[in-house]
């Protein structure tokens, strides 16, 4: 495991190094946080329509062909507002989603459907800027997000079959945190974000989802407009971002389950319109290029996310 997930490490430091000469007219990315705290991370509402598909069956790592006739399909449906306390250096926000989450399975030759739909869990977080380098034409900054998770969703759902899995329930039932820094550098009409997010997990119902540490950074080129004949004016950025997390087993009843937990490594494409100051649309689509599941487990498929951000304020 370690020599396969070494290439993407290196790609990653490697691109934070070299990207040194990254458009201070350029939207915040679509997967990954930016350092900035101001803009359209102002006082604001964004919301978008996520669809996640698994599908493929993985055994320790491995994809394997004889797969169980199952999927799992994850709608969300998030609606986020920002609220900046401190002008130009902290932002808090608040975000609850909209899911439906639905596993269709056959056994005994009838196809079945376990899920549930509804509000999840609530996270309040906040963003601190701690560094900003404004230059000629460029600006560098450095953030610390940090937040709580509350259990707003039903963690206990039924169907026919009895009680749901955990992580086909709207809510995990507990209290969990998280946090971590965030880096942006802008330069004309390139710009650079990475963020490393680490969530502590704790224990609802004898259950306690394995902690995460996520490290995304993205690429964005503006190529519309090429020159700017007015300003501000619309504009359009491209976006690549590279999406990872890696995840601790789970436990139930103080026990390690081995089917649970992993690295995945998503390559996110996307495109963000800005139409003025205080709206933009965005959407991007994420497809695996890595995963080392731990067990047996479905992989991930694909997933995207279509969505806008409306500044109010």
């Amino acid at each position: 495991m370690k020599q396969r997930i070494r290439g993407p490490l290196v790609g990653l430091m490697f691109l934070f190094l070299i990207i040194a000469d990254v458009v201070f007219a350029q939207g915040p990315p679509i997967n990954t946080n930016t350092a900035f705290v101001i803009g359209l991370e102002g006082t604001a509402i964004r919301s978008f329509g996520k669809v996640v598909r698994k599908s493929n069956l993985f055994a320790d790592g491995e994809k394997i062909t004889d797969a169980l006739d199952r999927e799992v399909t994850v709608f969300a449906l998030p609606v986020m507002v920002p609220y900046e306390v401190i002008p130009n250096r902290l932002v808090v926000i608040g975000a609850i989603p909209y899911l439906d989450k639905e596993m269709k399975l056959t056994q005994d030759g009838n196809r079945q459907s376990r899920g549930d739909s509804g509000i999840g869990d609530l996270k309040l977080l906040g963003k601190y800027q701690f560094l900003q380098k404004d230059m000629k034409r460029s600006s560098f900054r450095m953030t610390f997000m940090g937040g709580v998770k509350l259990p707003t969703g039903r963690d206990d759902a039924t169907d026919a079959t009895g009680l749901l899995p955990p992580p086909l329930q709207l809510g995990s039932g507990s209290v969990d945190f998280f946090g971590g820094p965030i880096v942006t550098y802008v330069r004309d009409r390139f710009g650079f974000n990475a963020e490393a997010i680490f969530k502590k997990n704790t224990e609802a119902n004898d259950y306690r989802f394995g902690d995460t540490t996520s490290v995304n950074v993205a690429l964005g080129y503006r190529f519309l407009p090429w020159v700017y004949e007015t300003y501000p004016s619309p504009y359009s950025t491209a976006y690549l971002e590279l999406l990872s997390e890696f995840s601790g087993k789970s436990r139930k009843n103080g026990k390690d389950l081995e089917d649970t937990g992993g690295t995945v490594l998503l390559l996110s494409p996307g495109v963000q319109y800005v139409f003025s100051r205080t709206l933009l649309a965005e959407a991007s689509f994420q497809f695996p290029i890595f995963q080392e599941l731990n067990g047996i487990q479905l992989g991930t498929d694909f997933s995207f996310n279509v969505g806008m951000r409306w500044l109010i304020r």
